[in-house]
């Protein structure tokens, strides 16, 4: 499975948009996603 990765995703606003736009291009749509900040507890906000 491929997968991307994102780097700096503690912004709910960023992650959720972002993966949103992703989930809808059909080539990407089976791959795994991760997300990745310094700031924990805001990356742990940013969680669907």
């Amino acid at each position: 499975m491929s997968k991307i990765t994102f780097l700096g995703a503690g912004s709910t606003v960023f992650a959720k948009n972002i993966l949103g736009d992703c989930m809808t291009v059909e080539a990407i749509q089976n791959f795994e996603f991760a997300l990745y900040d310094i700031d924990h507890e805001r990356l742990n906000e940013s969680e669907m």
